[in-house]
């Protein structure tokens, strides 16, 4: 049974990326894109909002988060997240091939 966060979260924006708004991408070119993610394209995650810290681009390659760092999220600023740890973080920023360009705190502006 999938769990949908956003209606059960008030403030959540579930509407679709920009581009897609537009009419700027099919429904397949998103699905595409999704599917190069390891994961986003997963059917078990699907209507499901949340990343991974593996799927950020403030993940450093040590294993660090660079917004902890930069003092962007309340954390020491060695704090290095489990990869895997699906969540919804403010400070997410997502990778180029991400298919929802926008950044943590416009993709759930109540955290």
């Amino acid at each position: 049974m999938m769990i949908d966060w956003d209606g059960m979260l008030s403030g959540g924006d579930a509407r679709p990326p920009a581009h897609i708004e537009a009419g700027q991408a099919t429904a397949n070119q998103g699905a595409d894109a999704a599917a190069a993610l390891p994961g986003i394209g997963d059917p078990d995650r699907a209507g499901d909002n949340r990343r991974r810290c593996a799927e950020c681009g403030n993940l450093a390659s040590n294993g660090r988060c660079l917004a902890a760092a930069r003092r962007e999220l309340v954390a020491s600023r060695t704090y290095a997240p489990a990869p895997d740890w699906l969540h919804r973080c403010e400070c997410f920023k997502p990778m180029p091939n991400d298919p929802d360009q926008r950044a943590g705190r416009d993709r759930w502006p109540g955290l």
